[in-house]
């Protein structure tokens, strides 16, 4: 087994050599804080997952990342200026208070 100094991120289930850890932040770069969607899963996968999950986690928390990546990529789409877009398309404005 590998040392605590030898993972990148290093939760109670979830442990990411550098080269995974690194690979995911560049596959997923939509997920504004990975580490915080990697904790909030870890734990989930601690306490709450089945047995079967746990074990099989590297996979089942790669299509997490990527459904949460999706999800990001269509709430975070802008129009050339930069201005917020709906998934129709149609600019996101926000009304004064």
């Amino acid at each position: 087994m590998a040392s605590s100094t030898e993972y990148k991120f290093n939760g109670n289930t979830i442990k990411l050599k550098p080269a995974d850890y690194d690979r995911w932040v560049s596959s997923y770069k939509n997920i504004p804080n990975l580490d915080a969607v990697l904790q909030s899963r870890d734990d989930w996968l601690t306490y709450d997952a089945e047995i079967k999950t746990q074990q099989r986690w590297f996979l089942s928390t790669s299509a997490y990342l990527a459904k949460q990546d999706a999800k990001a990529a269509l709430e975070n789409r802008t129009d050339p200026v930069g201005r917020k877009i709906t998934p129709d398309g149609r600019v996101r404005f926000k009304t004064a208070p």
